[in-house]
């Protein structure tokens, strides 16, 4: 009879087998990466020769982290606190405000009247299945008749970062309202509830944990789709390690682990953290005691102001820089506001009007056909026999 091993020892050697392998693995990318490895005619295969590389990267890393300056004395670590202040300013600012025409955009695209429907649905469309980097340029050069103060770097990255994520969070938030049971709404009306009550107290408390596991996936799109703003000179965080590469080659490869590093930090607590809220949500320990539609809003507020506190940081913590920053805050809403409505208009207008042309030429056939069958019904009971 063959003796089982106890758990506990196969449960040790499975984890010491994953240790000894992704430890391997580990090794052999970062050796890899190495830039001295290159000049070198030892093989990586050589645990020795693999050993030295990987502590020699490790070491080159924490160099880069600590004490490492470029040719002017600057700190890289500067680099990169810039980098990810910059980051988290453009993405904490734009998903509240990308989260509330997302919200509009979903009840117009539920609006019965098609004047309503058709301009929105045109618009979710349309920066849906366009390039974000095409949208960002055209956004930043088309509107340079516009002045300084209303179209510049900042503005012009938070309008694109909104407006296309607006379209996305449109079709998140219209995916909730359709997965709530529309009984509901009609018992609130029943109640005595207007339109308004029905929607801030039963539709969206019922709504944040069905949308809370997609909207937090596209705030972690957005830290890395900002790195396209590194275009119209916003050093964010990925900007921030290719000028650390630019002005030391050696430490390239470390200045883009770090930024891949800060990034998972960045995205990891936001993703444990919503799945915390959706199970309090859920097991009514939360939603029962909370008005969750006031404490969504809230949560959109401080997102704005930490948002708009890193970037003040950035320049300095003075009461003018944080005059400034509230000043470009509200060009930029009304930016992404002016350019919604008129592309809505637009896009409405290329759509809506060959729809309503096109019902229009065959309504009167469709009244003939109708009437023409009517008549024939009735001549045929006309003739039939008693």
């Amino acid at each position: 009879m063959v003796k089982r091993i106890p758990a506990p020892v196969r449960f040790a050697g499975v984890a010491a087998a994953l240790i000894v392998i992704f430890g391997a693995c580990s090794m052999f990318l970062l050796g890899a990466m190495d830039i001295y490895q290159t000049s070198q005619t030892g093989n990586l295969f050589n645990p020795t020769v693999l050993l030295s590389h990987t502590l020699h990267f490790l070491q080159q890393t924490w160099y880069a982290l600590t004490i490492a300056t470029d040719r002017a004395g600057v700190p890289y670590h500067e680099y990169l606190l810039l980098g990810v202040g910059l980051t988290i300013e453009f993405c904490f600012i734009s998903m509240p405000l990308a989260l509330i025409l997302g919200f509009v955009l979903a009840m117009m695209s539920r609006s019965r009247a098609r004047w309503l429907r058709t301009p929105a649905r045109a618009f979710v469309e349309f920066f849906r299945n366009t390039p974000l980097l095409v949208q960002m340029l055209a956004i930043y050069s088309a509107l340079i008749f516009l002045p300084p103060s209303l179209l510049n770097a900042f503005t012009a990255g938070v309008a694109t970062l909104v407006l296309n994520y607006a379209a996305y969070e449109c079709e998140n938030i219209r995916a909730g309202l359709e997965a709530i049971d529309i009984g509901q709404s009609e018992a609130a009306q029943v109640l005595g509830l207007s339109q308004l009550q029905t929607t801030r107290l039963i539709i969206v408390p019922q709504m944040i944990p069905i949308i809370l596991p997609p909207v937090m996936n596209d705030l972690i799109y957005m830290y890395k789709d900002s790195s396209i703003l590194s275009l119209i000179t916003v050093i964010e965080l990925t900007q921030a390690s290719q000028n650390m590469g630019h002005n030391s080659p050696n430490l390239q490869w470390q200045a883009y682990l770090l930024a891949g590093a800060i990034y998972l930090l960045l995205s990891l607590p936001l993703a444990r953290l919503a799945r915390w809220v959706e199970g309090q949500i859920k097991s009514s320990r939360l939603g029962a005691r909370t008005d969750l539609t006031s404490a969504a809003l809230l949560t959109l507020g401080v997102m704005v102001l930490v948002g708009l506190f890193c970037g003040v940081l950035e320049v300095g913590l003075t009461f003018g820089n944080i005059v400034d920053a509230f000043g470009e805050l509200i060009a930029a809403i009304g930016l992404s506001v002016a350019i919604m409505v008129f592309m809505m208009a637009l896009l409405g207008g290329l759509v809506g009007i060959p729809q309503a042309l096109w019902l229009f030429i065959r309504r009167p056939h469709d009244v003939d056909s109708g009437a023409a069958e009517g008549q024939g019904q009735a001549g045929s009971v006309a003739v039939m026999p008693k």
